[in-house]
């Protein structure tokens, strides 16, 4: 028996040396786990009921690194898992013996998990001392802004008034069937009949739009007094519905006013303006772009460092990267020490950004305004340097996140847990880049040993 478990221990540290190798193990061994789990497990009180939990947070967390690293959804990553050893190792399972996991929201749960406790400046931080020896060219900061989509269709007013109706009307047939109450009379039959007419015209002119909306509007403020009417009777009716019916009630009294507001005054634009009833916090993000105009996502301010990438900024609001400057560079000063080159498109290039660079001593890649002196070739040189370093290394490493790692569209359906899915697709880039930084320095060590 002895004998038995001497050989189990000897082919489980065979075993993972052979994975510590592979490329799934140097993805692993760039990942501070144990620092990031740390943050999540402070003040969190265990119930001491119930089955113990499968992972730990540290198995949670790498869950999340491996769904963006694989791109594959939370049913088949799970089933990925139930079969692959690496990914067992990857989450602190094997060489656990265990049935398999048949749960596939339990990436769901862990990502909610995280979504509701995390801080993106204290885990970035943790993040970035671990990394910090592995970068080149520390002192030099690049920045810029991209969105994140959220995964929504493309909301039109007369989509969005659907919408509310379809759902204010399915509360009443709801409330009405479960507690035998008659079902109040509406036009919502005929409505739906014009609603599927209307969505299949391929050219839909100014007048029949406005005209579907006015008609939306109406029905949807029928439909609400009548589902207020309902509540009015109090008693189980009220007992018996969950909080969140109540905000997304709420959600649709705002949306109707908003939309009535912008169907009287269509000149004028509605602020904080609602595009999705089930995604209330999305706003319309107009980036200007010549194929995408206007995008719903959340908006991050991002500096680069070493080629890796941080988020400075995220708001599903719209703001101004350009005022954003000052404090991306204090926080690199504080991540990764002083700030010595600066790349930024022409945004950025502010008077009051111009003169504070200045006044700090960091070379821009600014346009320059007025005299130059005598380096003008040396500065032009540096200028030019750092703005193809920011249109190639920096816009391409969002593109890189958005194609290869899960963040061309995101899918997650709660703000805490979007903001989740954001933070680990961006890091999942940033880790599978430190871990080829540090394989290629291996490498070269022992070619050198070679050669000595």
């Amino acid at each position: 028996m002895q004998l038995l478990l001497f050989e189990v221990e000897a082919y489980d540290l065979v075993f993972r040396r052979k994975f510590l190798s592979s490329e799934l193990g140097q993805l692993y061994s760039t990942i501070p786990f144990r620092e990031l789990a740390d943050y999540f497990r402070a003040g969190l009180q265990r119930c001491p009921q119930g089955s113990k939990p499968i992972f730990t947070i540290e198995g949670g967390l790498g869950l999340m690194f491996l769904k963006h690293r694989s791109g594959l959804s939370d049913a088949d990553l799970i089933e990925r898992l139930n079969t692959d050893w690496y990914y067992q190792l990857f989450c602190g399972l094997a060489p656990k013996v265990h049935q398999g996991i048949k749960d596939d929201d339990i990436v769901g749960r862990w990502r909610r998990f995280f979504g509701e406790r995390m801080d993106l400046g204290e885990l970035q931080g943790r993040l970035a001392a671990s990394w910090k020896a592995d970068l080149v060219h520390p002192q030099v900061s690049m920045q810029d802004a991209t969105v994140y989509e959220s995964y929504i269709k493309f909301p039109t007013d007369v989509k969005l008034l659907w919408d509310c109706a379809q759902w204010v009307h399915s509360r009443i047939a709801h409330l009405c069937s479960r507690h035998h109450l008659r079902m109040p009379r509406s036009k919502y039959k005929n409505q739906k009949i014009k609603q599927i007419s209307f969505s299949k015209k391929r050219r839909k002119t100014h007048k029949e739009e406005r005209k579907r909306r006015a008609a939306l509007l109406y029905l949807l403020a029928k439909l609400l007094r009548q589902l207020q009417a309902i509540l009015n009777l109090g008693g189980q009716i009220i007992g018996g519905i969950r909080p969140g019916v109540f905000k997304r009630i709420k959600t649709v009294r705002t949306i109707l006013q908003q939309q009535r507001y912008h169907y009287e005054q269509p000149a004028k634009s509605v602020p904080h303006r609602i595009v999705s009833l089930y995604k209330p916090y999305l706003r319309p993000i107009v980036r200007g772009k010549e194929n995408k105009p206007v995008e719903f996502g959340a908006k991050a301010h991002q500096m680069q460092a070493g080629g890796c990438n941080f988020i400075e900024h995220l708001d599903f609001e719209a703001f101004h990267e350009g005022n954003r400057l000052k404090k991306a560079v204090w926080l690199h000063r504080q991540w990764f020490g002083p700030v010595r080159q600066l790349a930024a498109d022409g945004i950025y290039a502010n008077n009051r950004n111009r003169t504070w660079c200045r006044e700090q001593g960091i070379a821009t890649s600014f346009k320059p305004k007025g005299n130059q002196g005598a380096d003008k070739q040396q500065k032009d040189t540096m200028r030019k340097t750092l703005s193809n370093l920011r249109a190639t290394v920096l816009e391409g490493s969002f593109g890189n996140e958005k194609n290869h790692y899960l963040l061309r569209k995101v899918r997650a359906r709660t703000q805490p847990t979007e903001i989740a899915w954001i933070f680990f697709g961006v890091h999942t880039a940033n880790a599978v880049k430190i871990a080829k930084v540090r394989q290629a320095k291996i490498q070269q060590q022992h070619a050198m040993a070679q050669a000595a």
